[in-house]
């Protein structure tokens, strides 16, 4: 099945950190998995926005304006987000980690909009999105950041950076552009049993149907399906 709209992309990766205030352990494959998908969807048609790696990658790029981010201008005007880094999950807020610092060496979940503007689909490629499938817990770090956004697509726990998952992003824009659901794409291309990923794809509605609808259903097609407001969450998984 074809699809039939243009989707705006953007991607943002670390894998290099520095010996000062953001330090965290180096990474090697996040931009293997965010430029593959960056890449991929590029060459399906779809119109690469931007790509920020390392030290380009800045946390207002997520953070609202109303806490001092530029996310309007970034991540929330462009439809698919891609970020692969060093994320954490405490007290219900998902934290994503960056090399450099501006304004901060993170940006934090309770401080995200997401879909304000445009965004409608984000893949949070590090650890943590959630800690578990409790329906509270997810409830609790997800219902305050999905502001219009469609989907919120991560892993339970840890994720691993290693060259086995390498092209996780490359096959997971193969699919979404193919026409398979995003989320049934997300957890079959990011689960791992051999590094031990467990993948989660969190689908938004206004009711109860929509957003299993959604979870079941969309395709890059929903693009302007409007989620006008987020009152349940429905999710899948794979471990």
């Amino acid at each position: 099945m074809s699809i039939h709209v243009n989707v705006r992309v953007g991607v943002e990766w670390v894998n290099k950190f520095h010996d000062d205030s953001c330090k965290q352990n180096n990474l090697e494959y996040c931009d293997d998995q965010a430029v593959g998908f960056y890449n991929t969807m590029g060459s399906r048609g779809h119109t690469k926005v931007f790509n920020w790696g390392d030290d380009n990658a800045w946390e207002t790029d997520f953070t609202h304006p109303n806490f001092g981010g530029d996310s309007l201008n970034w991540t929330d005007d462009v439809h698919f987000v891609f970020f692969v880094s060093h994320g954490g999950n405490n007290s219900n807020i998902l934290s994503l980690s960056f090399a450099k610092k501006h304004n901060s060496c993170s940006s934090r979940s309770d401080k995200w909009r997401l879909g304000s503007k445009k965004l409608k689909w984000l893949v949070s490629a590090g650890c943590e999105t959630v800690l578990n499938t409790d329906s509270a817990h997810i409830a609790a770090v997800w219902f305050g950041p999905m502001k219009g956004l469609h989907m919120m697509l991560g892993y339970i726990g840890s994720s691993h950076d290693s060259w086995w998952t390498d092209d996780l992003g490359e096959d997971f824009a193969n699919d979404i552009c193919d026409g398979d659901t995003i989320a049934g794409s997300w957890v079959d291309c990011a689960y791992s049993f051999w590094v031990d990923d467990d993948s989660i794809a969190i689908a938004a509605g206004e009711t109860r149907d929509d957003a299993i609808n959604r979870r079941d259903h969309e395709t890059l097609d929903w693009r302007d399906l409007d989620v006008r407001a987020t009152n349940w969450l429905a999710w899948k998984y794979k471990r």
